[in-house]
């Protein structure tokens, strides 16, 4: 064989090797890509999870039209992110993750200064009655709740500090400042409770049971008595009056209200 044919011989291998080692790279490239899209559409599918439980009892109880609007597209459009995952499209899928988490911090947030307005609004309705006695408990659990609200209050600003793009952390920082707001409504609660009660218990408040309270907040105010009984259940993350909101939007999901589901209908 001539010098110029091995030569050329030689040079068409090492075309070929470098050809199909780029073309492995680029499979190589595109199957992490595409594994990193799944780990990110897994773990904002999951913190999705936990984001629409924690809201859905104070949407189901004392929710707003405004609110179960916003609710009712985020559930969908997490729907239709998990449908997605299912099909492998996890681009899509995470795009509709996100879509969903823009719109609960949205939710969120109305949600947690109405929770700030409820809790400021029975501590101050409840204070002259809890000042006026003698039970030093009353003042105490008053205290408490006015710190938990002053919490809230710096915990709501914290979160609208966050770069906008955090979806996720902001929405864990509304979930610290709404747990802080119910827990301040409990506090609430139990001053009044406390003062209108007389004489001094021995027996914390804390260890009645659910029912218990119910029974005992129903009583204190013959106009607002059913009000503070959804309150109650709404601090203790319970539904009051039959399904919740999430799982009546889950039977009837209406998915077809959202523009891209015909879209996503037709990928493969």
């Amino acid at each position: 064989m001539h010098r110029s044919s091995a030569t050329q011989y030689i040079g068409i291998g090492l075309f070929i090797v470098i050809a199909l080692s780029s073309v492995g790279h680029a499979q190589r490239t595109k199957s992490s890509l595409s594994a990193g899209e799944q780990r990110y559409a897994e773990k904002g599918l999951k913190d999705n999870r936990y984001f629409f439980y924690f809201i859905n009892s104070s949407i189901s109880n004392l929710g707003t039209d405004e609110e179960k609007k916003l609710f009712k597209e985020a559930i969908q459009r997490d729907m239709i992110a998990q449908l997605l995952y299912m099909k492998f499209l996890f681009h899509y899928s995470f795009v509709e993750i996100k879509r969903a988490q823009k719109i609960l911090i949205d939710l969120y947030r109305l949600t947690l200064k109405r929770d700030i307005g409820i809790t400021r609004d029975m501590l101050n309705d409840f204070a002259r009655s809890c000042i006026n006695s003698d039970l030093h408990k009353s003042k105490h659990y008053l205290k408490l709740g006015y710190r938990d609200l002053a919490v809230a209050k710096m915990y709501l600003k914290m979160a609208d500090h966050y770069r906008e793009t955090l979806y996720s952390h902001r929405l864990y920082k509304y979930v610290r400042a709404i747990k802080k707001a119910k827990h301040g409504k409990r506090y609430a609660f139990y001053s009044i409770l406390e003062a209108q009660s007389g004489t001094p218990r021995y027996t914390a408040w804390s260890l009645f049971s659910f029912e218990d309270m119910e029974n005992k907040i129903r009583g204190i105010s013959d106009d607002k008595g059913e009000y503070y009984a959804t309150v109650h259940y709404d601090n203790y993350y319970r539904t009051k009056n039959g399904k919740s909101f999430f799982d009546l939007t889950w039977e009837n999901p209406q998915l077809e209200e959202i523009p891209e589901y015909q879209e996503y209908l037709n990928m493969r």
